[in-house]
């Protein structure tokens, strides 16, 4: 699938891999995560509406989309590394980093590790955001080589067909369509990380984090951790999985908004 009018895209050379980016916009820099088995492509439709206010870079991680798949570096330390160097690349001043699932997990601990480098985070409903699998780290491991294998041998047709008319079919076919730009090495470490909220105590920008929809016990759970911001918002956003962005757009793009407002009168006033 082409990239729409005024994106661009080009490799970067970051940390010791290529990674392949995609930007649009002009304005205050926005970088976006992805999470496992997409790619940056993914965050079209929502770095086109926010491209009249902010500059956005998308990139594919390591082992994704169009960007190099080393045999080693999936570990968090070198994914956090990754964004990192790549920000530097580019000479993004202060962005706000935005991420989803694996990709939210990234940027929280490149906010935690890093905390002079953005000026914002956004997480989209978090990989291991409060607790750790049941289940022991070979065997997570296992299952997301399996869950690649089964996913690529279907066709982009059938995994299109997975979701309802109500979603966005462009957005489901570029996520259909990429995961066969997974590569299997992807998969090795990807999510073997702390839980995200260990990474709270550490971040100190202005922090909003999605939530897909919970029960009670969830909802209470999800709100304690989040307690442990300095700064920060929980959304539990109705009706939502884990793709919140995709399942609930208006809600969470309106609760985005207001955030990066919030972002922005706060950096007004610190340059003032």
């Amino acid at each position: 699938m082409n990239l729409p009018e005024r994106w661009t895209t080009e490799a970067v050379s970051a940390n010791g891999v290529r990674l392949q980016c995609y930007r649009t916009g002009s304005g205050p820099p926005i970088l976006m995560a992805h999470g496992l088995y997409d790619n940056g492509r993914r965050w079209i439709p929502l770095g086109s509406d926010l491209a009249d206010d902010y500059e956005i870079v998308a990139y594919d991680a390591r082992g994704h989309g169009r960007s190099d798949a080393p045999e080693t570096g999936y570990d968090i330390d070198t994914r956090v590394a990754d964004p990192v160097s790549l920000i530097r690349e580019l000479d993004l001043a202060n962005p706000i980093l935005l991420g989803h699932s694996m990709g939210a997990a990234t940027v929280a601990w490149a906010a935690a590790t890093h905390p002079d480098l953005p000026r914002g985070l956004v997480l989209e409903d978090p990989a291991r955001f409060r607790d750790l699998p049941d289940v022991d780290t070979d065997e997570t491991r296992a299952r997301a080589r399996e869950h690649l294998r089964e996913r690529q041998a279907r066709s982009v047709e059938a995994r299109v067909a997975e979701y309802d008319d109500e979603h966005d079919t462009e957005h489901i076919r570029r996520l259909a369509e990429s995961v066969d730009e997974c590569h299997p090495n992807a998969v090795k470490v990807a999510e073997d990380h702390p839980p995200v909220a260990e990474a709270f105590d550490d971040i100190t920008c202005p922090t909003l984090v999605f939530r897909r929809d919970l029960g009670i016990e969830g909802r209470r759970a999800d709100l304690d951790v989040a307690a442990r911001l300095r700064d920060g918002r929980l959304v539990h956003v109705p009706d939502a999985g884990h793709y919140v962005f995709l399942d609930e757009y208006e809600a969470a793009y309106t609760e985005l908004r207001t955030f990066l407002r919030r972002v922005s009168r706060l950096a007004d006033r610190t340059t003032d």
